[in-house]
Formats: C-alpha cells, structure tokens, sequence
C-alpha cells in the first residue's frame, strides 16, 4: 500500500491496515463511543468504523489527542493500538527510509513521535515541557495561537515571551524550557569527487541545554533532492552527555544523477 507520496491521513490508514490490528474486535454496542471518539480525531479516517482498522485509527487518534474512552473495552482497545502502533510506525518509517522515499520517512517518524509523545506535530513541542515546567494550560495554548517557530522563541527577552504568553513572571521559564529543546547547528562542505560522486562533510554541533535530557539523544539526519522523493543517504547520529559541547564530523558520498537537481536539503529530524 505504501507510494513515495502520501498524506498524513493516508499513511495512518496504512498503519491501521497493519496484521497486528486484525485481531481487534469490533463490538456493536461501542460503536456510538467510537463516533463521538470521532469528532476529536483531526484527520480523515479513511476506514467505515465496523471494522478494525477504521477503529484502530479513531483510537489511536484519540489517544494522541489525549482524549480518554469511558469503555473499559475500549480503552484496553486503546492501549493495544499505542503500543503496536508506535513500533509498526517505526517499522515503516525504516522501510520508507530504506526505500529513499524522503516525505514519506518523515511523515512515518512524525507519527511514531506522535504517538509516543501523546501530542500532534503541528502543536507547540513546548506541550513537552508542560507538566515539568508546571506551565498553565493558558500558556500553552497563546504559544499555539501566536504560533512563533523555535528560532523565534529563542531570539526574544525573556519579558517579550511573558508578554507573548500573557504570563509576565513565566516568561524565563518558557525560555529555558525552549532552550532545552534537541536542536543540531550543522555545516556542510560539498566537494566533488568524479563526474558522479560528491563527497559531504557535515559538521554537527548540539546547540540546546542538556540538562533535562536522558545520556543520549538520537536524531536522524539524510540528504534528500529538491523534490523531497529520494535520500541519497542517511545517518543515525547518537548525542552521548559527555559529548554535549563538542563539534561532532559526519563524512559520507552521495552519487550526482543527470539531470542535476538544482538543491540538495539536509534534514535533521530528532528521533524523539
């Protein structure tokens, strides 16, 4: 089922297509649960709810969204479908990054994140932090209205973001929190080797506070075309603590193919 293009809705209902799904039951007397489960899902479930993978798509929406069934059924349903989805994302995630198919591989690693972190990747990564920095719910939601990018954030006084917040006295809070947030500085250098092969050097130095990460944080990092439909090649890049201020060098080739793209992009993707 799965093609170098797809959407966000259409590669969910190939997760929920999955074997390990078949043997979820559907039961006649939820089904007015799952509809109202439904409504809080933000994308199309491609599959009528009788059957198993419209089902698993509803709760697996439902649980990213944070939205808890009332049916005992239904939410050991719902337990089932976190814990097999997140590893079968995964899973296609590295079969779409094995196959070169660049939006696809993102798409896939989104949707395990998503899972993981009970939280859409179009909401502030900020919703992170929240219960740890003890942000009000009021924050989180101006962060999500004024929508301002990471680099944004980071570049405002402290009193600037409380004021963005409508939290004067929260504003260093939410700027340390963002700070904490895995982001990679990287600097690549091309040289060509022959007609058809480039040489890339990229060196890749973390730029965010550790302090309230594990020992290691993992990213994956690819060079992909213009086009965003083929990675030439892709490295999972371990961050250990102890090396959190060095510059780390990542060498590698990538073939040129006639016609030349105009671009080639770099991505950076943290795994978490």
């Amino acid at each position: 089922m799965i093609t170098p293009y797809m959407s966000d809705s259409g590669a969910l209902d190939v997760l929920c297509q999955a074997a390990e799904f078949e043997n979820v039951k559907v039961r006649p007397d939820e089904l007015s649960e799952v509809d109202k489960l439904r409504r809080h899902c933000p994308l199309e479930v491609r599959c009528p709810l009788e059957e198993a993978p419209g089902k698993v798509n509803v709760l697996l929406q439902a649980y990213i969204s944070q939205v808890r069934p009332t049916g005992f059924t239904l939410i050991s349903d719902t337990n089932y479908a976190a814990q097999n989805g997140a590893r079968v994302s995964r899973a296609l995630f590295e079969i779409a990054l094995r196959k070169g198919f660049c939006s696809l591989a993102t798409i896939f690693l989104r949707i395990a994140r998503s899972i993981d972190r009970r939280m859409w990747w179009w909401e502030t990564p900020m919703r992170q932090l929240a219960d740890t920095l003890k942000l009000p719910d009021s924050v989180i939601r101006n962060l999500e209205r004024h929508d301002p990018t990471l680099e944004v954030l980071l570049d405002m006084s402290a009193r600037e973001v409380g004021s963005l917040v409508h939290h004067e006295r929260l504003g260093d809070k939410v700027l340390n929190g963002a700070r904490s947030l895995p982001r990679l500085k990287i600097e690549p250098k091309l040289q060509p080797v022959t007609r058809q092969i480039l040489r890339v050097t990229i060196q890749v130095t973390p730029i965010f506070d550790w302090r309230k990460h594990e020992r290691v944080e993992p990213f994956w990092i690819w060079v992909g075309d213009s086009e965003n439909e083929t990675i030439y090649h892709s490295e999972y890049l371990l961050l250990h603590k102890k090396e959190r201020h060095e510059t780390q060098i990542l060498a590698f080739t990538i073939p040129i193919f006639e016609p030349l793209p105009p671009q080639y992009f770099i991505h950076v993707l943290s795994d978490r």
